[in-house]
């Protein structure tokens, strides 16, 4: 009974079919409510309970039988008060537990999938490590250890992590999308994309906050810090209404190395700009990365960006992480990225391939100004654009 109630005067009473419990006066002369009972009905629980007790019973013997549970009665009665009888039990695996009939059912009224609790709790855990396993798979991490009810992972740029499988919350974790860091580095990306469709460079190296200013440049050569969230404004030193208009199309796409000055590290960077690219290649060039390998100027509008977006995605697929933002790589990736742009060359129509070979003194200096404008077509086998022994020797030494 409900002694928390603080009433004195309980009396012990049996009702006629012999169930023993307590009450008090004021529990049967006061009004049902706020916390007396309704005297036309039984003042005995078990007895109020009967039909749902058999019921129980009868759901938990009929989900026993399908599940090949055997049931051995007992002498004892669970806590709730209603009359549940406890029943011994062992499963076909061979898990000993004891069972009522209110576990028969679930908070839904229906019949459980899986009474024995030993059962239940394996086939959670396996629901959970084969969703570890999907997740792993599909977003290329690393399975470090197992544990009986977790596993650590390294996601693909060695962040670590813990897969919790024996909770709604832990299991409700497992994602692809369950790495922070990475998270970030998605939106960094996202706020790289919309940039761009302003005529804006990105020139932070990581995503801050929606509400932070990241520096950027805009096609003009304005520096300036861009809110995430109040993008449509553009460059503060622009006029209004600007990035309304005409924004000079992407239709340069380059690559440049060297040793990055935030980073410390051999570095190549693909990228794209407008016009001549000298800005953008200038800025490069102060932050370590003076070295040209391929610089295709007149790209049709729009192309620069499909471009861009091939070579990196490959370089995602070979495997290649960014050493700071999305479009930093090691030197070593420094092949691949031109053969990527190669392999993209050779499959679009109107842009046919042809052989250019440039010696190293006719490299163009990234700080000075170019005074000729040339489109150049790449073949994916021979093509040594903007790119010498040298070049490389530098990257490597």
């Amino acid at each position: 009974m409900e002694a928390e109630r603080g009433l004195a005067g309980w009396t012990d009473v049996r009702c006629r079919a012999g169930h023993e419990f307590s009450i008090t006066a004021l529990d049967v002369v006061s009004n049902p409510r706020p916390f007396g009972m309704d005297p036309s009905q039984p003042w005995c629980k078990k007895c109020e309970n009967a039909s749902w007790v058999a019921e129980c019973l009868v759901a938990l013997q009929s989900v026993a039988e399908a599940q090949g549970v055997i049931l051995t009665v007992t002498d004892g009665r669970d806590d709730s008060g209603a009359g549940h009888v406890v029943f011994a039990a062992t499963c076909p695996k061979g898990h000993d537990f004891t069972t009522t009939g209110a576990a028969a059912r679930n908070w839904r009224g229906d019949s459980v999938s899986v009474l024995c609790p030993g059962c239940r709790e394996a086939a959670t855990f396996a629901e959970g490590f084969a969703k570890v396993e999907a997740v792993v798979r599909e977003t290329r991490a690393t399975v470090v250890k197992n544990y009986r009810n977790g596993t650590d992972v390294k996601c693909r740029r060695g962040h670590p992590h813990t897969f919790y499988v024996d909770s709604w919350e832990g299991r409700r974790a497992i994602r692809p999308d369950f790495c922070g860091a990475c998270g970030k580095l998605a939106k960094f990306q996202e706020l790289s994309e919309r940039a761009k469709d302003l005529g804006i460079t990105v020139l932070e190296s990581q995503w801050i906050a929606a509400s932070r200013p990241h520096r950027a440049v805009c096609f003009v050569g304005h520096e300036f810090g861009l809110l995430p969230n109040k993008m449509k404004r553009g460059c503060p030193e622009c006029p209004r209404g600007m990035y309304g208009g005409f924004v000079p199309p992407h239709d340069v796409y380059y690559l440049v190395s060297g040793l990055d000055a935030t980073t410390g590290e051999n570095t190549v960077k693909p990228g794209i700009s407008s016009g001549s690219g000298y800005n953008r290649l200038r800025q490069h060039a102060e932050d370590g990365l003076s070295a040209q390998h391929l610089r295709i100027l007149g790209l049709p509008m729009g192309t620069a960006r499909t471009l861009e977006r091939f070579v990196l995605d490959g370089l995602d697929r070979e495997g290649w992480l960014s050493t700071r933002g999305v479009e930093y790589f090691p030197a070593a990736a420094l092949q691949d990225v031109l053969d990527l742009a190669g392999e993209w060359f050779t499959t679009q129509p109107g842009l046919s391939p042809r052989p250019v070979v440039v010696d190293v003194s006719d490299v163009y200096n990234a700080v000075e100004a170019p005074g000729v404008l040339e489109f150049v077509d790449i073949d994916v086998d021979t093509a040594v654009v903007f790119d010498s022994d040298d070049t490389r020797a530098e990257l490597t030494s």
